[in-house]
C-alpha cells in the first residue's frame, strides 16, 4: 500500500511540472486495473482554486499499443460551484500514419488534452470533474464496455498562457 502512495504522488509532482509550458496548479490521476477501461469507471476529481485568474483544463490520458482505435470520445462534466457543464470531446490518438501521438515513456504514450481554455476562476471555487469514456466502434450506437490500453486517466489545472508566435 506505500508503495502505491508513493507511486502516486511520484507521479503527481512529475505531471505538475511536465506535459507543456507552465506549471500546473493541479494534477490529480487515476490508474486502471489491467490497463483497461471498464464503462462503469467514471473517475471524479476535486479541485479548489489557489489563485484567481485564468486557467486552462487538460485530461491526461496515458495509453498503451493495446489501445485498439486511432481516436477516443470523451465526456467531460464539470460541477462549478453548482452549475453544471458537460463536454462530448473526439481527440486524435494517432497521426496519419498511425504512429501514437503524444510523448513516449516507458510503455506507455501520455498526452496533455486540452478541454477548456481561458476560464476565470476565482480563488476558492470549488471544481468537481467526471470523466466518462464514450468510445465506440463505427457499426455500434452503444458504447464499447472496455477500453482496453488505457492505463490513466486524469485532470490537470494550469494557469492560463497566451500562445507566444515562435
Amino acid at each position: 500500500m506505500t508503495r502505491k502512495i508513493i507511486a502516486a504522488a511520484s507521479l503527481s509532482l512529475w505531471l505538475l511540472g511536465a506535459c507543456t509550458r507552465g506549471t500546473a496548479e493541479f494534477a490529480a490521476t487515476r490508474e486502471f486495473p489491467g490497463r483497461i477501461w471498464e464503462r462503469t469507471l467514471v473517475p471524479s476529481f476535486d479541485y479548489t482554486a489557489v489563485s484567481d485568474g485564468a486557467k486552462d483544463f487538460y485530461v491526461y490520458l496515458e495509453n498503451t499499443n493495446e489501445y485498439p482505435y486511432s481516436n477516443i470520445y470523451l465526456i467531460v462534466r464539470t460541477d462549478k460551484n453548482g452549475k453544471l457543464f458537460a463536454d462530448t470531446l473526439e481527440y486524435e490518438m494517432t497521426d496519419g500514419r498511425g504512429r501514437w501521438l503524444g510523448t513516449k515513456v516507458r510503455n506507455a504514450y501520455e498526452n496533455l488534452l486540452v478541454f477548456k481554455w481561458n476560464v476565470p476562476v476565482r480563488k476558492g471555487d470549488s471544481l468537481h470533474f467526471e470523466i466518462e469514456q464514450a468510445t465506440r466502434r463505427n457499426d455500434r450506437t452503444e458504447g464499447d464496455e472496455r477500453l482496453p490500453g488505457v492505463q490513466r486517466i486524469g485532470i490537470v489545472v494550469k494557469p492560463h498562457e497566451e500562445k507566444q508566435d515562435e
